[in-house]
């Protein structure tokens, strides 16, 4: 049996930036809130955009290809796996 193996395109990374600032503007939102004063829905919201960023950091597609101001604003989020 072969296993098949997926690669990462050009076309994937542009949309997954697409997404991934939407991501990032829920997890600014977010982290601008005292973590005393979240919601339930607010950490289980940061929580699952962090993951989903950081996720996608480990494409070395995904991160060359993003502006330096996409950049820029992830790192700030602080995120990792």
């Amino acid at each position: 049996m072969s296993e098949e193996v997926e690669v990462y395109t050009q076309e994937q990374a542009d949309k997954d930036i697409f997404a991934s600032m939407d991501s990032v503007d829920i997890c600014e939102r977010v982290q601008a809130v005292t973590e005393a004063d979240r919601t339930e829905d607010e950490v289980g919201d940061l929580f699952r955009n962090e993951r989903h960023i950081a996720l996608k950091m480990q494409k070395p597609l995904f991160v060359s290809s993003l502006s330096s101001d996409q950049k820029s604003r992830i790192d700030a989020l602080d995120v990792s796996l």
